[in-house]
Order: C-alpha cells, then sequence, then structure tokens
C-alpha cells in the first residue's frame, strides 16, 4: 500500500440532480457532476455559468454611496479641483489606482496618486499623508482597495477640510472611519447583489458610473481582471464577468504595460487565470514588496511600448530578486522548523534577524506547504528590540483567534482566519512561541494536521477525452470558489513509469485503460518513483490538460498526489546491485528476512541486521525484504499468517542452486534409465553418467539425480564408485525418495517465486495471504 500525502475527499452529488443538467444541456455526466458540485443545480444557472456571454454587470449605482461618490466626483472635474488617489502596494491595490486614475484622466480631472511605502508608511491610508495632500492643494481623496479601517487619515482629512471617499472590499469595522462617503458593498445596509468584488472591482464599478458607455474602455476591465485573480476573491458571479472579459482583452491585446507583461511572462501566448496568479501578479507585486509600488503603477498607466518593456525588465528582475530572498529565508526558516517538528509543536513560530518584512508571508506558505502547520514567521530589528511578522494557516485553525489567545506576548496583530500580520517585542518571541504552539494544541486535532484535496469525482482512465476536456473549458476562468476540476482517476495498471527533469524530480508515468493509454506527470514527485512498483494498479488526484503534438492533441494528466490500494511488490529478483539496494531498505528500517541460516553471510550484512525465520516470526513495519527462499511454501504461508498487516515486499529470494535451465527428470527418465541398469546389473557409475549424458543430451545433475533417488529407494546399491542393481527390490513410488520430494518441491517453488512474472507473484503473496486468513 501506498498512502497518499493528502486525505482525498471526493465530493459527493445528487444523482438525479447530475442526470437532469445531462439531458437539459446535453453535456457529460462529468461535466454536470462538476456543475452540481459547484451549486449550479438548475439548466439556466448551469448554462449562463458555462457561457459567459450571457452574463452582464449589475447596475453600479445600486452599491451604498456609489451615486454619491458619482456626483463628488462630477462635481471636482467641473470646479478643476485637484483629486488625488490613495491606492495600496499588492496587485490589486496597484490594478485599482491604474483603473481610477485612468477614469478620471478621461474625464480630464486634476488627478495624482498615493501609493504608500511597505516599509516607511506601512498598510493603507495615513495621517502622513493626508497632510502632504493639503499642502499639495488636494480637496479630494479618494481610497482604492484600502481605507474602510483607517480612522486617523479619515479624521485628518475632516480637520483639513478635504472631502474624503473611501472605496474598499475589505470587511468594515463596527465603527466606521468618519468619512464623506463610503462605497463598500459589504456594508450591512448596502443592497448591491453581489458582495464578493475585489478592489479593482469595486474601482471598476465607479469607473463604469463615471463614464458613460462611449467613453468606457475595456482596458480597464483587463486590469480588473488582474486585480480580481491577483486578490483571491472568490471567481464567480461579476467576479467571473469581470475575469472572462478581462482576459479576452488581454489576449487580444491591451494597454501596453500589460502587453510588456505578458510578453514577459507567457512569450506572448496565451494567458489564463493562472499566467496572471502565478506569473503576471508576482511580478507587480514584487515592486512593492522589495522597494516601492511606483515602478508597477507606472507600467499600468504608461502609454509608451518602449517606457513599458523597460518597467516590465524591472519588475521581472525584481521578482527575480524577490524569489531568491524568499528561498533564503524559507531555507533559514526551515532549519529552525525541523527542530519544532521533531519537539513536536503543531504550530511554528520562526524568526530572524533582518529578514525582509516584504516576503515573509511568501516564506511562511513554503513552510505551511511543507509541514502543513500554522506558520508565523518573524523579521526582528534588534534596533527597535521588535518584530514583525506574517502568519499563514491551515483548515482547523483561527489564525486570528490563536493570537488573539497570545494576546498578552504581542504588541498588535491583525487579520483573518488563514492570514495575519502581526508585531512581537523581542523580549517576548520564546514566551509567545510557547504560547501559540499551546493555542494550537487546543485547536488541532492529528487528523487536522494532514492536509485535505479536495476531489470533483471519479472517472476511468478511457472516460477521459479531448472532447471532455473541451467541454470541461467552459467551466474556466479558474479560481477561488471555482478551481481547476481535481478528478481521481481509478486504479489503473502502469504502461511505463520513470523519474524525469534535472535530478530526476518528476515524475512521469503512463496508465493504461482497457482502450487508451494516457501520460501523467507529477512535478515534484521523482522521490515517489521508489515507492511504486510497476505491477501496482494506481490511483490518482490530477489537473486534465491538452498536449500537442505534430497536429494531435491527446489527453494528459498533471497529476497531484497519489496512492496504492492492497499490497504491492517490488520485483528485486533479477537486480544486480543487490548492495545498493538493502542499504536503501535498510536506511528506511524495513526489516530484512532470511529463510536460511548462510544467507546473511552471502550478503555480507552485519551480524544482527538480518531477522531469521522461525515460526511464530512477527514484522514490526508494514513492509519487509525476502532475502532468500524458505524451505517450501507453507513456510511462507505460515509466515504471512502471523503478518497479515504487511503491505509491501521487497523480492529478492536470493537461492545459491539455479535450476531455471535444468531438467526436472519425468517418469519416462526414470523408466528408461532403471531398464538401462536391469540391463547391465552394474557398471562403473562415473563414467556411465558421461556416457548417458553425451547419448541422450541429459545434464549430468539429472542423472546423478536419478541415480541418488534409485538408492534412496533401494533399487541399487553403490559401493567404491560402482552401481549394482538390487534384484530383491520391492516396488516403491518416486514420491518415497526424500531427495525427489525435496528437489520437485525446491523447484515448484522456484518456478513459484522466482521465475513466474510479478503479477503472477503478487497474486500468489496475496492468496497466500487469503489462505491464511481464512485458515485463521
Amino acid at each position: 500500500m501506498l498512502k497518499p500525502e493528502y486525505y482525498w475527499k471526493v465530493k459527493k452529488t445528487d444523482d438525479e440532480k447530475v442526470q437532469r443538467l445531462c439531458q437539459s444541456l446535453h453535456i457529460s455526466a462529468t461535466t454536470a457532476h462538476l456543475l452540481v458540485a459547484r451549486g449550479f443545480e438548475q439548466a439556466e444557472d448551469a448554462k449562463r455559468f458555462m457561457d459567459c456571454r450571457l452574463l452582464t454587470f449589475y447596475d453600479s449605482m445600486k452599491m451604498k454611496g456609489m451615486p454619491e461618490a458619482v456626483a463628488r466626483i462630477h462635481k471636482a472635474v467641473e470646479n478643476e479641483e485637484h483629486i488625488r488617489i490613495f491606492g495600496d502596494y499588492d496587485a490589486d491595490g496597484v490594478t485599482s489606482t491604474a483603473i481610477l486614475a485612468r477614469t478620471l484622466n478621461v474625464m480630464g480631472a486634476s488627478v495624482t496618486t498615493y501609493i504608500p511605502n511597505r516599509f516607511k508608511n506601512g498598510y493603507g491610508p495615513n495621517a502622513a499623508a493626508v497632510e502632504q495632500a493639503k499642502k499639495d492643494g488636494i480637496s479630494l481623496i479618494i481610497t482604492v482597495d484600502s481605507g474602510i479601517a483607517a480612522h486617523d487619515a479619515a479624521e485628518c482629512a475632516a480637520r483639513m477640510g478635504i472631502d474624503y471617499i473611501i472605496t474598499d472590499h475589505h470587511e468594515p469595522p463596527e465603527h466606521l472611519p468618519d468619512a464623506s462617503i463610503i462605497v463598500n458593498p459589504k456594508q450591512t445596509d448596502c443592497s448591491y447583489p453581489f458582495k464578493g468584488l475585489s478592489g479593482a472591482g469595486i474601482a471598476l464599478k465607479l469607473a463604469q458610473a463615471l463614464c458613460p458607455r462611449d467613453s468606457f474602455e475595456e482596458d480597464w476591465i483587463a486590469l480588473a481582471a488582474i486585480g480580481t485573480i491577483a486578490d483571491l476573491v472568490p471567481l464567480v458571479d461579476e467576479n467571473r464577468l469581470i475575469a472572462y472579459r478581462g482576459l479576452k482583452k488581454i489576449n487580444e491585446g491591451s494597454l501596453p504595460g500589460i502587453d510588456a507583461l505578458k510578453t514577459k511572462t507567457s512569450g506572448g501566448g496565451n494567458v489564463d487565470s493562472d499566467v496572471i496568479g502565478f506569473q503576471l501578479a508576482p511580478r507587480i507585486n514584487a515592486a512593492g514588496r522589495l522597494d516601492d509600488a511606483r515602478a508597477a503603477l507606472e507600467l499600468l498607466l504608461t502609454e509608451s511600448s518602449d517606457e513599458a518593456a523597460q518597467l516590465a525588465d524591472h519588475l521581472d528582475a525584481l521578482n527575480q530578486e524577490r524569489r531568491s530572498i524568499v528561498d533564503q529565508i524559507a531555507k533559514e526558516a526551515d532549519e529552525q522548523a525541523a527542530y519544532y517538528i521533531h519537539r513536536g509543536d503543531k504550530a511554528l513560530v520562526l524568526a530572524g534577524k533582518n529578514w525582509n518584512q516584504g516576503v515573509i508571508g511568501i516564506a511562511a506558505s513554503k513552510i505551511v506547504g511543507k509541514y502543513y502547520r500554522p506558520v508565523v514567521i518573524l523579521s526582528v530589528d534588534e534596533r527597535a528590540g521588535t518584530a514583525k511578522g506574517s502568519g499563514r494557516s491551515i483548515e482547523g485553525f483561527n489564525l486570528y483567534q490563536g493570537l488573539k489567545d497570545c494576546a498578552e506576548h504581542v504588541l498588535q496583530f491583525g487579520g483573518h482566519q488563514m492570514a495575519a500580520g502581526l508585531t512581537v517585542a523581542e523580549s517576548e518571541i520564546d514566551d509567545f512561541r510557547m504560547a501559540f504552539a499551546a493555542a494550537a494544541e487546543r485547536m488541532l486535532q492529528p487528523e487536522d494536521l494532514v492536509p485535505t484535496l479536495m476531489i470533483d469525482g471519479s472517472v476511468s482512465v478511457d472516460a477521459l477525452s479531448v472532447d471532455l476536456m473541451d467541454e470541461l473549458n467552459a467551466l474556466a476562468p479558474y479560481g477561488t470558489s471555482n478551481p481547476r476540476p481535481l478528478l481521481q482517476v481509478n486504479p489503473a495498471p502502469i504502461a511505463k513509469i520513470s523519474a524525469v527533469g534535472n535530478d530526476k524530480k518528476h515524475l512521469k508515468l503512463s496508465l493504461k485503460g482497457d482502450n487508451q493509454t494516457l501520460d501523467a506527470i507529477g512535478f515534484g514527485l521523482g522521490e515517489r518513483l521508489a515507492q511504486i512498483s510497476p505491477s501496482d494498479q494506481i490511483s490518482v488526484a490530477c489537473e486534465l490538460g491538452i498536449n500537442e503534438w505534430n497536429g494531435f492533441r491527446r489527453v494528459q494528466l498533471f497529476i497531484r498526489d497519489l496512492r496504492v490500494d492492497g499490497i504491492q511488490v517490488y520485483d528485486w529478483r533479477s537486480a544486480h546491485d543487490f548492495q545498493d539496494r538493502i542499504r536503501a531498505l535498510m536506511a528506511e528500517s524495513v526489516p530484512m528476512l532470511a529463510f536460511q541460516q548462510e544467507t546473511e553471510t552471502y550478503f555480507r550484512l552485519a551480524e544482527g541486521s538480518v531477522q531469521h525465520y522461525e515460526p511464530g516470526t512477527n514484522i514490526h513495519a508494514d513492509a519487509v525484504a525476502f532475502l532468500d527462499l524458505p524451505g517450501e511454501e507453507k513456510i511462507m504461508a505460515d509466515f504471512l499468517a502471523e503478518n497479515q498487516h504487511l503491505s509491501r515486499f521487497y523480492c529478492i529470494f536470493y537461492h545459491s542452486q539455479n535450476h531455471y535451465f535444468s531438467v526436472f527428470p519425468e517418469r519416462e527418465h526414470f523408466v528408461w534409465y532403471y531398464a538401462l541398469i536391469r540391463q547391465r546389473q552394474s557398471f562403473e557409475l562415473r563414467t556411465m553418467i558421461r556416457q548417458i549424458a553425451g547419448y541422450k543430451g541429459w545434464s549430468e545433475h539429472l542423472i546423478s539425480l536419478m541415480t541418488q533417488v534409485f538408492f534412496e529407494l533401494g533399487f541399487v546399491k553403490i559401493e567404491k564408485g560402482f552401481l549394482t542393481i538390487n534384484p530383491a527390490a520391492a516396488k516403491t513410488s518416486l514420491t518415497e525418495s526424500e531427495t525427489y520430494r525435496r528437489e520437485k518441491t525446491q523447484r515448484e517453488l522456484e518456478a513459484a517465486l522466482c521465475y513466474s512474472p510479478v503479477g503472477e507473484l503478487k497474486q500468489r503473496l496475496i492468496g497466500y495471504m487469503k489462505t491464511s486468513a481464512e485458515t485463521l
């Protein structure tokens, strides 16, 4: 048995609802199952979801505060007031700022932008920025993707006579800031039908409300799609429409800055939600994480292709630097984590001097990915005597509540269930670590520390086709709340398997169905090759893709996890590198079992490293290596009767005498040889054996074996090298000879365990276990 790294939770659906969708929309059961699992049970709703062209935007004016905001902005434009946009330094904040800046520019407004520096100003609007705006003659400030919890900035604006409009999508606090106008669909009394917009989505809604249809630009939706996908808001409802239309515009050709990023990331090829989430957005984020987000904003505002290319190069270089810094921090943090994991901590607090505060959240995510525990990473500033940190959590542990339980050791914190930021006094780090681990001990059970894969459904190899893939593509764009379909491919035989890539890091295999064979790749799973036997029937949890080559399109599987149910047999019977393989097994604490005393010496193993079989032998592991052959099959059956828990068998089955190419004498051999003995009565044995071998083409071993059988049965006498017939011998069956029985048993045992195909060997071992279980 090969256990998966994740707990697989397969979504269940109502078969009747699935069947109704199949019939109504003329789609496959797999697609219908996915739609029902995503909450689209009615044919009309499912049809609208699959065809984004049927989706329409809601009326922006239904959002609380929107009519007042539009009126105030139009007034400012008409009166030629100076407007300043307060943005944020992440991809959602930068795209929000770009959308509103471009909108106001189209309207002819006098507009400038401000994005705080993560390291100098912290998150969100601040009083100092408001004071500077007053000095610059600003009479209207509009926040995007921020401000809903920034009371100081709002109060400062009120004192200075600056009108202050907040547009934000974050959860409003119980007491709202004292702003002139607040636009946020999550306000309790807001009737806007969709609450899940990103900051860029709300900026887009404001742009739609401000500009008549003929001056609205589709490029703004492209910007909103980047912010929406990057911010991991639910990619359903209006967000789905934003992502669909935005991606369409990006792939047709958009703003110079977006086109430059597209060239840098996808080489100008097709951009989907994954390209934005994993390539485009990180480059935009890199500016704010390492330096200042101004460069990212300039990229999205420029009208020059040359300038856009230069800025895209700059962001790409920053992103490479960011990745290098993250890798170094993660490496140093992982060295600490190993100690606390060994200690048994269910949550990790890892600290380092002057770790870059802009990327420690990413490093925390990496550590969570490796150990699947809540993680807080702290960057210690020795001069200030404090440490600023970022936390990432897992399902089952409310990070905000965990920090609240440790409040006496924390200077300040904020966030939500899965992510948070905090500041701790340097002197309190050890106490905070203990308190945080104690909170996790109270909240988490052992099963909570096993990551879960939510699997959309089960399919066979033969059920996967290009037509199905084309049908499933209607579910894109994928993202939060609409993930890329993850399917379980039912157990299938392996056609080919190998490790590929640099350092053999990736696993490549082919799965056989009744009618087709599919290729699969598991990135980063190369180490699992040693855990898989070619005879296994393997199940994989995978995403689906299309491999196009030479004009042919084939389904390809991208493996997330894999497992093998039942026993596994590793066929090492013909291997030549026994020593290396045995050392590897011993390093993994796999028990070595020998049935013969001399085997330990043959393999040159240290005394005590081999467990010698005797009746009642019990293996305290789930695997065992059979170094040699038992004396008879019953011994193997008895052993398996005592060890029903075993699931992995490494089969070497060394035997000193190889009978594969030798013939076992049949009855006709014995009849002919005995007739010769009766005819000759007596002869010199050694000479006769050579003569018979030359005449009949039999091996000398075969003739010697028959001679020994006749001797044991009393048919002949052997004295001083001469064989003489015994005329008084009684008629006796050949099976009465111990040599005959032993030799026949050994050959049958070798045929069964040493020379049979691995599939037959596996079934034989399973049969022993079943027989043993029934006997017990």
